[in-house]
């Protein structure tokens, strides 16, 4: 009776750990997921390839989704773009982390991201501009 309490013992520790790997591969690829959307969303706002000369070409949005709620932070994109489409994959994103959080049960801090004041062109790069005047 030893033995089968002792087998049954050993065999749930291999279950339990085998199924703790499995959860954290399926993490692994829920946050390779998110990444891609988010790479993907980095390429069609053409801030690292479009040049800036006029920031009224420049717009910006909140993306993401912390654990607490609110968004991770703001991303600038061109308005020279397909906008619709670009803000649904925005929404489908930070739905999608939104997802994640509650899945994964992911914690944040609750602070939440300031929006910028505006777009400025800096060497040909859009940045987010702040006053910093207070």
């Amino acid at each position: 009776m030893k033995k089968l309490s002792f087998i049954l013992t050993a065999l749930c520790v291999i279950f339990m750990s085998c199924n703790n790997d499995d959860s954290n591969n399926k993490q692994e690829e829920d946050i390779q997921k998110l990444e891609t959307m988010y790479q993907e969303i980095v390429t069609l706002s053409q801030v690292n390839s479009q040049t800036c000369t006029d920031s009224k070409d420049w717009d910006f949005t909140a993306i993401g989704a912390k654990a607490c709620g609110g968004p991770e932070k703001f991303i600038i994109y061109s308005k020279k773009i397909n906008t619709a489409e670009f803000l649904a994959k925005v929404k489908t994103y930070s739905d999608a982390k939104a997802g994640f959080n509650v899945k994964w049960n992911i914690s944040s801090t609750c602070d939440v991201p300031v929006p910028p004041d505006g777009i400025g062109c800096v060497d040909g790069k859009p940045v987010f501009l702040r006053n910093t005047a207070f």
